[in-house]
């Protein structure tokens, strides 16, 4: 979460509806909503604005008392974190459940840190909501807000109690949005269990998301702006991705979702495997998702230390890049995501496939390599004599180049590899798909 901002924390017990709030305010659907306890477990953040004033909404965990449980320890730990870093609170409590000893718990604790705090009782679209939120007076507050977060009732309430703590900065119409489109998004994408929210952390330099040996711990996907030297990057933590046919819940699948949305919204994919494994069939079939989306790629071989000696490393490696198949120019980068080993050069790989994947070669150099080998094969066809004239780039991200054809119909796809390899062999583009399309003069 950024200081910058006037930032604002959704607390809670499990299940009051504090996504579904954080969803209303925001106006999207970031975060998962469902009907049981404990699904968000990570801080999903996004900017709000409301009558002019801008924010940061936080939603958070569901708070819980001290537990044996590691996993709900580190809930309970991202938790008093937001609210050490928010500068407000949104206490909500369940009206329909009424007052119990932990929301008492939650005011008490919110009270001894002098945090400031609305008090927001929601599901009052029943009678027995309506009733119940009465009770929350003897909370010793001012106010108590009733809403409804499902259906939107009593949220103006909620955002004027916001705005009306927001220090008097009425944003001026011709001051710009936060620039974030030139910031490089960074996906880590990969099986349940392979290190996804370690490495995450390890780049970010602290714990920013849950970490644990526990399969599915990651839910929701999670955005962390990280700056390294004087460049800002957006790391996007994500659930694992499992085979369809073995998600076995709702959540689990809903996750696997917000997973691949991921990869609509980045630049670049880390693909992370467990490398003295190598990669197998789902490992391939994430790369397959990454592929379709044409997005740069960086193969993290994590858990390294598993190989014994120098030259098993030296094989393993070797292995997983020939395994790669279509996706060969993904560099593919040992790591340690527990001890930090490796990411000095998995950050470096990441820098130059990102500017490659926004790469745009001067157009003299590329006339004068594309005479080397435009005209060198013969385009395939069924339909008589073809030929390519020229070739252009127009656009990046992915670096797209246009080939003017005789006729585009029917040309094979080992065609377009081939032209793909020449630029590759005279530009590199390492770490970046290149798009081919043919158009007719």
């Amino acid at each position: 979460m950024s200081r910058a901002d006037f930032t604002v924390a959704l607390v809670g017990r499990p299940n009051v509806g504090k996504s579904t709030l954080f969803n209303r305010i925001a106006g999207k659907r970031r975060a998962i909503t469902f009907d049981q306890p404990g699904i968000t477990r990570d801080l999903v953040s996004l900017p709000a604005e409301y009558d002019g004033r801008r924010f940061t909404i936080v939603d958070t965990g569901g708070y819980v008392t001290r537990s044996g449980d590691d996993l709900l320890q580190k809930v309970r730990a991202q938790v008093l974190r937001a609210i050490y870093e928010s500068d407000l609170v949104l206490f909500l409590v369940d009206a329909q459940d009424g007052l119990l000893p932990l929301d008492k718990e939650i005011a008490g604790m919110l009270r001894e840190r002098g945090k400031p705090f609305l008090l927001v009782a929601n599901k009052v679209d029943s009678r027995e909501g309506r009733d119940g939120a009465a009770q929350f007076h003897a909370l010793a507050v001012d106010r108590v807000i009733t809403v409804s977060a499902e259906h939107g009732t009593g949220v103006e309430d909620v955002l004027e109690g916001i705005v009306s703590r927001v220090p008097g900065r009425e944003a001026p119409e011709e001051e710009p949005a936060p620039e974030t489109s030139g910031i490089p998004k960074i996906a880590v994408v990969g099986r349940p269990n392979v290190g996804k929210s370690t490495l995450v952390n390890s780049l970010a330099g602290f714990e920013r998301v849950i970490a644990s040996e526990v399969p599915g711990t990651t839910r929701d996907s999670i955005d962390v702006m990280i700056q390294r030297e004087d460049k800002r990057y957006l790391l996007i933590d994500t659930a694992g991705i499992r085979a369809k046919r073995k998600t076995e819940t709702v959540i689990e699948k809903i996750s696997v979702l917000k997973s691949l949305e991921s990869l609509k919204r980045c630049d670049l994919a880390v693909l992370l495997i467990e490398g003295p494994e190598g990669m197998n069939h789902q490992d391939r079939q994430i790369l397959r998702y990454v592929l379709n989306e044409e997005r740069a790629v960086v193969v993290a071989a994590n858990k390294a230390d598993g190989w014994k000696g120098e030259e098993e490393r030296r094989k393993g490696l070797r292995g997983i890049q020939e395994s790669l198949d279509y996706a060969s120019f993904a560099p593919v980068v040992p790591t340690v995501a527990t001890t930090g080993k490796g990411m000095p050069v998995l950050f470096r790989k990441i820098e130059e496939a990102i500017s490659n994947f926004r790469r745009r070669v001067p157009t003299g150099q590329l006339n004068r390599m594309a005479q080397t080998f435009l005209f060198a094969i013969p385009i395939p066809s069924q339909r008589g004599r073809n030929r390519a004239f020229y070739m252009t780039q127009i656009g990046t991200s992915p670096p797209s180049f246009a080939v003017f054809v005789k006729d585009r119909r029917g040309i094979p796809d080992s065609y377009t590899r081939y032209l793909q390899n020449c630029i590759r062999d005279r530009f590199g583009f390492e770490g970046s798909p290149i798009r081919i399309v043919y158009r007719e003069r």
